[in-house]
């Protein structure tokens, strides 16, 4: 979870534009301004998780408790899919062993190769989970309370993700219909009370943008607009368009607006986002209290949704249209967008009947339509889980997102290799013997299609 904070907070949620940022060490994100030094926490802190995951792992076996080797599995696949994701060729079977003699520079796999991996992890502990004898228990689980069942559903959900990541380049029809056709072997989510939700318990560990402020202003906002921090324009106008009820939810009205509004209540509130890729001078023009931070509802949060029930509708849905799978499309991705809903208490019941009757939500019959439609509701429910938009944006090419008009370089399509971690010898030999050189951002990891190009301004 780490990862996908220090993620979202600068690189990928700008990629993806969910956020935007006036000012801050976070801000030449948004006009693609990045170096190795960039990303040096968001490679060292995964590996660091993995490396306790590692000592999980070793202990499970000594003890033999194969439900905490099952979990640890889990974690690991987790955790180093979010990375290799991010920036393709990963270490896999060597990561985390930097304490181990020999391994102090891990030797990196394809990507193909440690999706491979993952998946034959997965199944190692869907299988455990399976066998486990009656009077095995899981102590302090903070994300199921102990719950097996439901640590299978999401490793097999968690697994339709990663075979999806890579559809483009491998056929994955058997494995996706044999998870979504026998849910006695392969049980996934089959609702948000089963989805992969991270609940923090107190005021530290949180989201950083989660955090309660201190001190709040006393016009009764619920947030802080002084932030430097926006909205993005793409995904204020995605929602705006089509008066969807998570606006609110994710937004906060404009501070100017919101200070009309106390003053005079028939004022409406604004929903304004700030545009990508604005120079720094185009930056000092604009006036920031004229577009939106994050809402009160957001500020209050102590969830993290690490797997959505609503991302493996949509998944499914998509699945259906690619006729990997037989079924009703349309439901299935009705059933996520009300997913997606359902994760907030403001959003009642009737507000989700009312989106989901209009014509531009439906799903359209054709099937490009269609999957845009389903790409770019994956977009929606991804809020602040800038891992896993990017990768999706990636892979489907929706939403289709423009640079900003001061922005010389396309949206970049992968991480760069932190430059503490571009010193590791096997790393040097690696890329060398691939493509003569380090990897930058231009260049594309496997699983993404070229179908469409992201250099298209």
């Amino acid at each position: 979870v780490s990862s996908i904070t220090s993620s979202c907070n600068g690189a990928a949620g700008q990629f993806i534009q969910h956020i935007n940022y006036i000012g801050g060490s976070n801000e030449s994100f948004g006009r693609f301004n990045i170096t190795g030094a960039s990303f040096r926490e968001e490679w060292n802190a995964p590996m660091r998780s993995v490396k306790d995951i590692n000592q999980i792992l070793d202990i499970a076996e000594k003890n033999n408790q194969p439900q905490y080797k099952a979990l640890g599995l889990i974690c690991k696949v987790y955790v180093l899919s979010l990375m290799t994701d991010a920036y393709g060729d990963i270490p896999y079977n060597e990561a985390g062993k930097g304490d181990v003699s020999g391994l102090e520079f891990p030797h990196y796999q394809e990507q193909k190769e440690v999706y491979r991996l993952m998946l034959a992890d997965l199944e190692t502990a869907n299988q455990l989970l399976k066998s486990l004898k009656a009077d095995a228990t899981i102590s302090d689980d903070i994300l199921f309370n102990g719950d097996a069942v439901k640590w299978r559903k999401y490793a097999n959900s968690l697994k339709v993700r990663i075979l999806m990541r890579q559809s483009a380049k491998k056929d994955v029809s058997a494995d996706i219909a044999a998870i979504f056709n026998n849910a006695q072997e392969y049980p996934v989510f089959t609702s948000i009370d089963d989805q992969a939700t991270l609940v923090y318990n107190n005021t530290v560990d949180f989201y950083k943008w989660y955090i309660q402020p201190k001190n709040l202003p006393s016009d009764g906002s619920g947030v802080i607009f002084g932030d430097n921090f926006r909205v993005s324009e793409a995904i204020v106008d995605a929602l705006q368009t089509k008066d969807d009820p998570r606006l609110p939810v994710y937004v906060a009205p404009t501070k100017h607006s919101f200070e009309a509004h106390r003053a005079n209540a028939s004022v409406p509130f604004v929903y304004r986002g700030q545009p990508a890729g604005l120079s720094a001078a185009e930056q000092n023009e604009i006036d920031k209290d004229d577009y939106s931070v994050l809402s009160s509802t957001i500020r209050s949060e102590s969830r993290a949704f690490v797997m959505t029930f609503a991302e493996l509708q949509f998944l499914k849905a998509e699945a259906i249209i690619r006729g990997m799978i037989t079924g009703n499309a349309a439901d299935e991705y009705a059933k996520g967008i009300r997913a997606s809903m359902q994760k907030w208490a403001a959003i009642s019941s009737d507000d989700v009947d009312v989106y989901l009757a209009r014509p531009d939500v439906a799903l359209n019959t054709a099937q490009n339509e269609a999957l845009k439609q389903i790409g770019t509701q994956a977009w929606i429910d991804s809020f602040l889980n800038g891992f896993e938009a990017f990768a999706n944006w990636r892979r489907t090419g929706y939403p289709e997102l423009k640079v900003g008009t001061s922005v010389s370089s396309a949206i970049p399509v992968r991480y760069i290799y932190s430059d503490n971690e571009q010193n590791n010898p096997n790393l040097i030999s690696w890329t060398n013997e691939k493509i003569g050189r380090m990897v930058n951002e231009t260049d594309m990891v496997w699983f993404q299609p070229q179908k469409w190009n992201t250099n298209d301004k």
